[in-house]
């Protein structure tokens, strides 16, 4: 039985992007060979092509061998010019959210012999910016609950299974096409496929614009509150105050989602965000690791996404403008 040969790239493999990459090289299929395909820093990349990638679950030990990393895009573009058939059945962008156009630029070339750009990300409003590079119909959302951490190039941890949901996020654009729309659906349903025969459980969103929001939701009550006190999550529970500016925060971003027209669903985010805090007690936040270890952070696409469009929209949102402001002044004293 022949073998249906994927290629699938990872552009900024970091903690979830390795996550994904090596669950997906892990495979062992007699439907699909799946070859991966690693772009990230030379310490990275030496240590990766050197001792492969081990991924550590609870107990358990995995040492993946067979991902490809590359320091950057030129050794492949020399490929695509000499063989014309060469291609990406999917191309994941899993930088942070604040590297998009530079990725974007720099890999032009390797997305545009992509079927798909995956864009697996926080924050909202990414492909607004892969629009200025990409097809609106070659552009699929990912959002994801599953926690990783690199703790050094070749290490990573899987520090909490989650769920995967995929779609669309120009979906009216596609709906106007039928025939294109119907042929994006059955890559949809591939990459919904071997995600979850990677064992990450995968399922199609009708309105992954609407599920980014829904996460991100979460992310602006914990995300820069967490980082500014340097608290892990359960810690911020513990403090009334905190508790407010939580709850204030996610306020204002559904006020400003509705007002953008999302349709959301009849739930209770704060009481969700606090869930998800005590469940992950001990979690220091990404952001938290950021302005820990001295790294840019991506509130501009939270708190600072929800900023922008109240400005936009005239409206007020006094604690996501002061929390934006704030960890961008730590972003910049770097101390």
């Amino acid at each position: 039985m022949t073998k249906h040969n994927l290629r699938i790239g990872f552009i900024g493999a970091g903690s979830i992007g390795s996550l994904f990459g090596g669950y997906l090289a892990n495979i062992q299929s007699d439907i699909y060979a799946i070859e991966v395909i690693f772009f990230n820093t030379k310490p990275f990349v030496q240590a990766l092509n050197r001792k492969g990638l081990k991924l550590y679950k609870n107990q358990d030990i995995l040492l993946i061998k067979n991902i490809i990393a590359y320091e950057n895009e030129k050794t492949l573009e020399k490929i695509t010019k000499k063989d014309p058939s060469f291609k990406f059945d999917f191309m994941f962008l899993t930088t942070k959210a604040y590297d998009n156009e530079n990725a974007l630029l720099q890999y032009k070339n390797l997305i545009n012999v992509s079927n798909f750009l995956v864009i697996l990300q926080n924050g909202i409003g990414n492909e607004d910016i892969a629009i200025q590079f990409y097809d609106k119909a070659k552009i699929i959302r990912a959002v994801t609950s599953n926690g990783a951490l690199l703790n050094k190039p070749g290490h990573l941890f899987h520090t909490g299974e989650g769920v995967t949901k995929i779609g669309f996020p120009f979906l009216n654009d596609l709906n106007s096409k039928p025939e294109e729309l119907a042929q994006s659906e059955l890559h949809l349903n591939l990459l919904k496929e071997i995600l979850n025969l990677a064992s990450l459980d995968t399922i199609i969103a009708k309105d992954i614009v609407t599920e980014c929001w829904e996460k991100v939701f979460v992310n602006i009550g914990i995300n820069a509150v967490g980082a500014l006190a340097r608290l892990p999550n359960g810690k911020l529970l513990e403090n009334e105050g905190l508790k407010y500016l939580i709850e204030q925060a996610i306020k204002e971003a559904i006020k400003i989602a509705k007002i953008n027209g999302l349709k959301l669903p009849e739930k209770d985010y704060i009481s969700i965000a606090y869930d998800i805090a005590e469940k992950t007690a001990n979690n220091k936040n990404s952001m938290l690791q950021d302005i820990l270890n001295r790294k840019s952070t991506e509130i501009d696409f939270i708190n600072g996404r929800i900023l922008k469009y109240a400005v936009e929209l005239g409206v007020k949102v006094p604690v996501n403008e002061i929390l934006t402001y704030l960890i961008k002044g730590i972003e910049n004293s770097r101390f």
